[in-house]
């Protein structure tokens, strides 16, 4: 009984946000599912994974972020990408340069209860067309966001799914 409502929470996440991640078959193991995604990640002729490891450390999961890392962000994030974060910039900005790197985390606020409260990348897995999905943890939530690369630089993304 315990488990019915944490299993309908997840069928709805990923029902509300695929994020690109193929549901597997009854007959195909999680295993399995690891090897195929490994291999699709082989398709792709750049990996972009120290590029979004070193975005969600100067940025996104950043507590004392470099002055001049952070004045920059141009250099990681394409002018598409600088828009979306700087309209989904929710509090007051004094010098009109302010962006939502937030919107690559979760919506938790504090800890959660009971963990170290610390954030680092879980996964990151190659899904095509140069689309990544990230697996994080943060500040011990779960989280996932999708983003595309293009040019070298973040172009898109969408936060998936959230601590249930």
């Amino acid at each position: 009984m315990k488990y019915i409502k944490p299993i309908i929470a997840i069928t709805l996440a990923y029902a509300m946000c695929s994020c690109g991640v193929k549901n597997s078959s009854a007959n195909e193991t999680e295993r399995g599912e690891k090897e195929r995604i490994s291999n699709d990640s082989v398709i792709n002729s750049q990996d972009y994974s120290d590029l979004i490891k070193t975005v969600y450390g100067k940025f996104v999961f950043a507590i004392d972020a470099d002055p001049e890392v952070y004045a920059h962000p141009e250099r990681y994030f394409t002018a598409s990408a600088l828009k979306k974060l700087k309209d989904s910039y929710e509090f007051d900005c004094e010098d009109n340069n302010c962006y939502a790197f937030y919107e690559l985390r979760t919506i938790e606020q504090d800890s959660k209860p009971g963990t170290t409260g610390e954030s680092d990348i879980t996964e990151i897995v190659s899904i095509g067309d140069n689309w990544y999905v990230v697996r994080y943890s943060d500040m011990g939530w779960s989280g996932m966001t999708r983003i595309k690369i293009v040019d070298g630089k973040i172009d898109d993304f969408t936060r998936c799914v959230e601590d249930l």
